[in-house]
């Protein structure tokens, strides 16, 4: 059972400033039940957790140039001066 002293403590090293933590405790059981529960599941071996896809069974890989009215994908990306090429903001 985790209290609020322990979800106050977790507030502090990620730096949060939590407002109410006592409502944060019922959460943070539901998540270590969880991990609890798997922990228990057993398994006899990595072929279990894996699909394994034959080499044979795989598609093709070949280039397929995108065209849209006769231009390519690269005529449409804005450059700047120096022929960089422009990516939006990252926010």
């Amino acid at each position: 059972m985790v209290d609020q002293k322990e979800i106050e403590h977790l507030g502090d090293l990620v730096k949060i400033d939590l407002q109410n933590p006592g409502k944060y405790i019922h959460q943070v059981d539901q998540i270590l039940n969880y991990f609890e529960k798997l922990d228990k599941v057993e398994y006899e071996s990595d072929k279990t957790l894996r699909k394994e896809i034959l080499y044979d069974n795989l598609r093709e890989d070949r280039h397929e140039p995108y065209l849209s009215d006769g231009k390519a994908l690269v005529e449409y990306i804005k450059r700047d001066q120096n022929n960089f090429v422009r990516a939006p903001k990252m926010i």
